[in-house]
């Protein structure tokens, strides 16, 4: 935005330090030689826009209103409220396995060693774009992740580090795990895309179930992930997350 300073009695000694540009410095000094008044404009300073991912924006979204024409309008909630979907989000918490289901590694039998305890995501529109190729994980949940596997947390990197992710039926997927604008690790490349072609993964709908583990003969970080379809409305709101999950993601 712009303010208007209409400024009064200043002589060139207080212009010379005032911070105006060279070319306004010498228009001011020209009108105050005629007799008048020298009028400045003055940024003022923007706010810093909060950093958020994509997934919380989805979910903020949903409360946001604009202004059109002198009528408030509500953006298109997706939201799910409803005590259908907590009753449901309650079931899943309580039946979902603990463990890597062994049908995820019936062409690798042996491949798991050390394994972290479980996350769950659901899916949001910018995991399941054609032209995004990337699921995003929550910070905090792969950093005890690491500290479950490798007994540590480790940088990542923009540049990451290949992994093996190991699908619902058994499908080996070659992926990149890396840091996405710093602070948000993700799975990506190709391999995602296929992924979620192969499984025909949709926002909102559907749940992944998340592992981490070594593999035993290789040492190398690998995934593990399982994925329930849920008829739900929307992202679900934080009453349901509260409400179902001892740790909501």
């Amino acid at each position: 935005m712009i303010k208007v300073l209409f400024v009064k009695h200043y002589n060139e000694e207080e212009l010379q330090e005032m911070d105006v540009t060279p070319d306004e410095a010498e228009v001011s000094l020209a009108l105050l030689l005629l007799g008048q008044y020298p009028v400045f404009f003055e940024k003022e300073e923007e706010e810093e826009e909060e950093s958020v991912s994509e997934d919380e924006l989805e979910v903020k979204i949903s409360n946001q209103t604009y202004e059109k024409k002198g009528k408030k309008k509500r953006k298109v909630a997706e939201v799910d409220n409803s005590k259908e979907t907590l009753l449901r989000m309650i079931d899943w918490e309580a039946n979902r396995p603990k463990n890597p289901p062994r049908r995820i590694f019936v062409r690798d039998p042996d491949a798991m060693g050390a394994c972290s305890e479980l996350m769950w995501k659901q899916l949001t529109g910018s995991d399941v774009k054609d032209n995004q190729c990337r699921l995003m994980l929550g910070k905090e949940q792969v950093k005890k992740m690491m500290v479950d596997v490798l007994g540590k947390a480790e940088k990542l990197g923009i540049h990451g580090q290949k992994v093996s992710v190991y699908g619902p039926k058994g499908e080996i997927h070659e992926m990149v795990f890396k840091m996405w604008k710093k602070d948000t690790p993700i799975l990506m490349s190709v391999g995602w895309k296929n992924f979620v072609k192969k499984y025909k993964l949709e926002k909102h709908v559907d749940f992944l179930t998340i592992w981490m583990f070594r593999h035993k003969e290789t040492r190398k970080i690998c995934f593990a992930i399982d994925s329930t379809r849920i008829p739900v409305k929307g992202m679900l709101s934080p009453k349901i997350l509260n409400a179902a999950f001892k740790n909501p993601s």
